[in-house]
């Protein structure tokens, strides 16, 4: 059986619609419909349901279409190990990362790995963790950077960075300069957060309850950058990454006397995990990303 079959079939799965299909694979309808006569003719069953407004999967067509996805994933899978072999001189890797991870630690070492591996091409996408776990499960992404727990059994995890936060304060604000601020001084101070979503639920609401603090939430925006400027305005304070603020440092100049991170009483951290399927094989391409960025990682850390 010719992979082009299966493509067609997903494709037409995908639209419900054979005159749909034929018009984003460039072929003719009757060329399509002669197409999918001879997979059904391989399958030995009938794959689809003619009704008035297009098709519908048989119970053969569906089960068909849930492998069909597998194979046209690890065909991908198995062409891009090729090419780290050095069949044709490059490799690709695909991975999908946290968002805070991809505006704050990323841009310190990427660039030069790109210079130093110029036969590595790479797509990187951001997101959190729900549609990594969905992606990297899915074949569509070959690893992912997500935040902890996760605990899949068809997932591998590998600790790869702690995220510490720090206070965010103006640099006229009565808590700048000092060594360390107790989270308890929060309490009923004009806070601004950058999301009130799962991760607030599970990450900070519960040290704020066992502190028994009831921060005034004044802003909710989703945008660190956005929350930099709110502060810089006197609008409160905030939480944020502490890399969030050295990224800021090293590309805005006199940011530093503009703003202050101050450090917080317990430490509010998070670990990010490098994840990927139990049952894939690494790449080459992949390993020497993984390797280069946790070579910056312990180096940045000592």
């Amino acid at each position: 059986m010719q992979l082009q079959l299966l493509e067609y079939f997903q494709c037409i799965a995908k639209l419900g619609n054979f005159t749909k299909a034929a018009q984003e694979l460039h072929i003719a309808q009757p060329a399509l419909s002669k197409q999918m006569a001879r997979l059904e003719a391989e399958i030995g069953a009938e794959l689809f349901i003619r009704t008035g407004r297009g098709i519908k999967l048989t119970e053969a067509g569906n089960r068909l279409l849930f492998h069909c996805e597998r194979i046209l994933a690890d065909w991908k899978i198995a062409a891009r190990s090729i090419q780290d072999l050095g069949l044709s001189g490059r490799g690709f890797v695909r991975l999908a990362m946290y968002p805070t991870f991809v505006w704050y630690m990323l841009p310190h070492f990427l660039p030069e790995f790109v210079r130093n591996n110029d036969s590595i091409d790479l797509e990187i996408e951001q997101g959190l963790n729900e549609p990594i776990l969905d992606w990297v499960l899915g074949h569509h992404m070959e690893a992912g950077i997500v935040t902890a727990p996760v605990h899949h059994p068809q997932l591998r995890e590998q600790p790869l960075h702690v995220e510490e936060f720090g206070l965010l304060v103006s640099a006229d604000h009565p808590w700048s300069g000092r060594d360390c601020v107790p989270l308890v001084e929060l309490h009923q101070q004009p806070l601004i957060l950058s999301t009130l979503n799962r991760w607030y639920e599970s990450f900070i609401l519960p040290l704020f309850k066992q502190l028994a603090i009831q921060p005034h939430v004044r802003l909710v925006v989703h945008q660190y950058d956005v929350i930099k400027e709110l502060v810089r305005a006197n609008l409160g304070v905030a939480l944020v990454p502490v890399n969030a603020y050295r990224m800021w440092k090293k590309t805005e100049t006199g940011i530093g006397n503009e703003l202050a991170i101050v450090p917080i009483d317990p430490p509010l951290q998070r670990q990010l995990l490098w994840i990927e399927r139990q049952d894939r094989t690494r790449s080459l391409a992949c390993q020497r990303f993984l390797d280069y960025m946790i070579a910056y990682l312990n180096a940045a850390q000592s």
